[in-house]
């Protein structure tokens, strides 16, 4: 028997001022996230676990998107954590194909108190070129990693 595991974050895609990069940037991560799988192995990071804020022209609410959109997630998993390495493999991976600035997990199991991770890229490690065309993804090498769980 398990303990229930609370799973939940955002990560901050990288807000780029002009278009049409800002349009592609979006786009591009919209299709990033719509291509996870709906169901995925143990331990899982699926499709179902995420949503984006989109405000179109017509939405005459709050804006959601004020200096950037963010991509959220969460679930309700059983002892992920025991498979944390695993989980943050998956993950990262994710993240080496999005444009983003900041994402951070947070994770509280039965028995502990909430655990934090989070990876942060400066702006200024994306190579954005001045032809309106895509930045250069990033490798994991330029990103700070800092977590309560695995230090």
């Amino acid at each position: 028997m398990g303990m229930r595991t609370t799973i939940y974050g955002y990560i901050e895609e990288m807000d780029f001022w002009l278009d049409p990069v800002k349009t592609k940037v979006r786009e591009h991560n919209s299709n990033i996230i719509s291509l996870l799988p709906k169901a995925d192995d143990w331990p899982p990071l699926s499709l179902e676990m995420f949503a984006i804020c989109n405000n179109d022209n017509e939405n005459l609410g709050p804006n959601f998107e004020y200096s950037g959109r963010i991509i959220h997630f969460g679930a309700n998993l059983k002892s992920v954590e025991l498979e944390w390495t695993e989980w943050r493999t998956k993950f990262e991976n994710l993240l080496l194909n999005l444009f983003f600035i900041e994402a951070k997990v947070h994770f509280q199991t039965e028995y502990s108190e909430l655990q934090t991770s989070s990876w942060t890229v400066d702006l200024l490690k994306y190579k954005i070129r001045h032809d309106d065309t895509m930045p250069i993804k990033i490798e994991n090498t330029v990103w700070e990693y800092e977590s309560t769980w695995d230090k």
